[in-house]
C-alpha cells in the first residue's frame, strides 16, 4: 500500500512538473529571451539568473571587447554592463554583443550620453529604435539586456520620471524590442526612492512587463550614508518585489575615510537577498579617479585591492557566487558578425606614417592597415592630423575605404603623391559623419594620405582600418609558400572559441569557407581539406582546452596555390 502511494505521489509530482514547464512555455511566447517575473530574471528555459559582474567602458577603449571580455570571463561573471554611446556604429555593437556571448556572459548594453541630462532621454530612444540598431538588437535578443540610459537626469520629479520612461518603454516595444529593459535611478543613478515609487507603475505600463531597475550605490559616508542605509534599502526593495540590480558601486568616492563606500556590505546584502551587482569598473580608464580601476592593465592577473576582493577573494565575490545559466554555456547559434573590410586592399601591412600618435594606448600607425578592425590608430587631440601609406608602387586607385572610430574627422581630404612631399587633392569631405566612408574616385600615385582638417569630437582622429583598392583589382591567387596558423579560421592570429564555432558551422554545412579558411580548419591534416569533419572539431576542442599543445602535423603550415 505504501509503495502504491509513493508511486502515485511520484506520478503526481511529475505531472505537476510537466504542467509547470508547459505553463512557463505558454507564458514565455512573448519573450524572445530573458524575462523578468516577480523580482527575478529568468532565461528562456526558466532558469533563474542573479546578475553578478562588472562594468566595462567599451566605447572609450576596447570597443569590440575582444581584449577585455576574455579576461573578465576569468572572474566567473555571468554579466557585463557595457558602456556604449550614440556615436557607436551598429556594426561594432554587433561585434561587442557577440563577443560577450562567446565568452558566456550576458551583455547589458547602456548609452552614456545622457548622464545627468533628463531632456536627452528621447535622443537615446531614437538610437535604440533606429533600423540598423534594432536589427542588431534582435539578432542578440535571446540573451540581451538593454539599460536604456546611464543615470539619466539629476533631480527629476516622480511624475516626469513616470511619463518619460513610460513613453520610452512603449516606443522601444513598438520598434520590436522585447528584451528586458533596465532603468537607472535619477540623481546620477543614486536615487533608489524614485525607483521604489515608480517601479510598479512602469512595470504595469510596459506591454511586456519585462523591466529591471538599477540603483548606483555611490553612497559614501560623507553624504550621511552608512552600512545600515544599504541594508534597509535592499530589504525594502525585496519586500516590495522590485526587480532590483545594483548597477554601479565602488569602494570610495574620494581618497579619504569619509569618502569610503560600504562596498563589503553591498556584496553581502546583495548575495543574501539574491540581488545582482555590477562593480565599477574593470579598467583602466577612470580619470581622475584611478583608484576605481579594478585592474591596472585590463587583465585578470592585475586585479588589485578592492577589485580583487569583489572579483575573487571576498566570500561574496563574483568568483564565489556567480552562476552562469546553462543556456549561456551552450555554443552560440547567433550568426558571427562581419569583422573584415572589403578584400583586396593594397594598403594592408604596407609602410604607414602619421603626424602623431595618442600616447599611452598603443594605438600606433600600423594598426590602421593590419586588416584587423578591432585595432586602430589614434592621433593626439589637435588639428590638423594625417596618416599616409606607402603602396610601394604606383597604382591607379578607384576606391578608398575608411572605418572610423568614434573619434573621427568632420572635414578631411584624400591626397596622392609620388614622393610623399608634393600632394594632390583627389577627394574632400566637408561634413563627415564617421562610421564607414566608402569612397569611389579616380587617382594615381604611390602614396595615399588621409589629411584630417577638423575633428568632430574633443578627441583626436582615430581609424580602425584604411583600405585602398586599385583600378581593376589585383590578382587573387594565394601567394606561393604562404604560412598559415593551423586552426585560425577567422585569421585574427589566435586559435579560440570563435574558430571552433566557425568549424562546427562549416561541418554542419551552415556556412562556406574559402581556401585559406579550409586549410586552417583542417587541423587533422591527412591529404586534402575535403574531409573536414568531427575529428577536426574534437582535436580543436582539445587544443583550446590545452589538453594538447600541438596539432597533428604541427601548429603552422606552408600552403601552395
Amino acid at each position: 500500500m505504501k509503495k502504491r502511494i509513493c508511486i502515485l505521489a511520484a506520478v503526481f509530482l511529475l505531472l505537476v512538473s510537466c504542467l509547470s514547464i508547459l505553463s512557463w512555455a505558454a507564458e514565455d511566447e512573448q519573450y524572445p529571451g530573458l524575462r523578468v517575473k516577480g523580482r527575478f530574471l529568468y532565461d528562456k528555459d526558466g532558469e533563474k539568473i542573479v546578475l553578478y559582474g562588472v562594468n566595462e567602458m567599451s566605447i572609450w577603449g576596447d570597443i569590440d571587447g575582444d581584449v577585455a571580455l576574455p579576461e573578465i570571463k576569468k572572474t566567473g561573471a555571468n554579466a557585463v554592463r557595457l558602456v556604449w554611446g550614440l556615436a557607436g556604429p551598429a556594426r561594432k555593437l554587433d561585434i561587442l554583443l557577440y563577443n560577450c556571448r562567446v565568452n558566456n556572459m550576458i551583455p547589458i548594453i547602456e548609452l552614456h550620453d545622457a548622464t545627468g541630462e533628463w531632456q536627452k532621454l528621447p535622443v537615446l530612444v531614437d538610437y535604440w529604435t533606429s533600423p540598423e540598431v534594432v536589427e542588431v538588437l534582435k539578432k542578440h535578443e535571446e540573451y540581451l539586456i538593454i539599460n536604456i540610459g546611464n543615470e539619466v537626469g539629476a533631480q527629476v520629479s516622480e511624475s516626469d520620471f513616470k511619463t518619460g520612461y513610460e513613453t520610452a518603454i512603449k516606443r522601444m516595444r513598438e520598434a520590436g524590442i522585447h528584451v528586458p529593459l533596465m532603468i537607472d535611478g535619477s540623481d546620477w543613478g543614486k536615487d533608489i526612492n524614485i525607483l521604489q515609487a515608480t517601479g510598479p507603475y512602469l512595470i504595469n505600463a510596459d506591454p511586456d512587463k519585462n523591466l529591471l531597475f538599477s540603483v548606483h550605490m555611490w553612497w559614501p559616508y560623507m553624504w550621511g550614508y552608512s552600512d545600515q542605509k544599504v541594508i534597509d534599502e535592499i530589504k525594502e526593495s525585496v519586500e516590495m518585489e522590485l526587480p532590483l540590480v545594483v548597477g554601479e558601486f565602488g569602494h570610495q568616492w574620494e581618497e579619504h575615510d569619509n569618502g569610503k563606500i560600504p562596498y563589503k556590505t553591498i556584496l553581502e546584502e546583495c548575495y543574501k537577498n539574491e540581488v545582482g551587482y555590477l562593480a565599477w569598473s574593470w579598467g583602466p580608464g577612470n580619470q581622475p579617479q584611478t583608484f576605481l580601476d579594478m585592474t591596472t592593465d585590463g587583465t585578470f592577473d592585475t586585479l588589485r585591492g578592492w577589485g580583487l576582493e569583489v572579483c575573487v577573494t571576498s566570500p561574496y565575490s563574483i568568483k564565489n557566487i556567480a552562476v552562469r545559466p546553462a543556456s549561456m554555456l551552450k555554443e552560440p547559434t547567433t550568426e558571427p558578425p562581419l569583422t573584415s573590410i572589403p578584400e583586396g586592399s593594397i594598403a594592408q601591412n604596407k609602410p604607414v606614417f602619421v603626424s602623431s600618435t595618442e600616447p599611452g594606448l598603443g594605438n600606433t600607425a600600423e594598426k590602421a592597415v593590419d586588416g584587423n578592425i578591432a585595432t586602430r590608430w589614434s592621433s593626439e587631440y589637435s588639428d590638423p592630423q594625417y596618416i599616409y601609406v606607402d603602396l610601394e608602387d604606383e597604382y591607379e586607385i578607384e576606391r578608398v575605404y575608411i572605418e572610423w572610430e568614434t573619434a573621427y574627422a568632420r572635414q578631411y581630404k584624400i591626397q596622392v603623391s609620388n614622393d610623399a612631399v608634393n600632394w594632390t587633392d583627389v577627394y574632400t569631405e566637408y561634413n563627415g559623419d564617421g562610421d564607414i566612408d566608402d569612397i569611389f574616385l579616380e587617382a594615381k600615385g604611390r602614396y595615399i594620405r588621409v589629411y584630417c582638417i577638423q575633428r568632430a569630437t574633443q578627441y583626436g582622429n582615430s581609424i580602425f582600418e584604411l583600405g585602398v583598392y586599385p583600378k581593376g583589382g589585383i590578382p587573387g591567387p594565394t601567394p606561393r609558400g604562404k604560412e598559415i596558423l593551423v586552426g585560425d579560421i577567422d585569421g585574427d592570429g589566435y586559435v579560440d572559441s570563435l574558430d571552433l564555432s566557425l568549424l562546427k558551422r562549416y561541418v554542419l554545412r551552415k556556412i562556406e569557407l574559402n581556401v585559406l579558411q579550409k586549410e586552417a580548419a583542417d587541423v587533422y591534416k591527412e591529404e586534402e581539406y575535403t574531409d573536414i569533419n568531427s575529428s577536426d572539431i574534437s582535436i580543436m576542442k582539445r587544443f583550446i582546452l590545452r589538453k594538447i599543445s600541438e596539432f597533428p602535423g604541427g601548429n603552422k603550415r606552408i600552403i601552395y596555390p
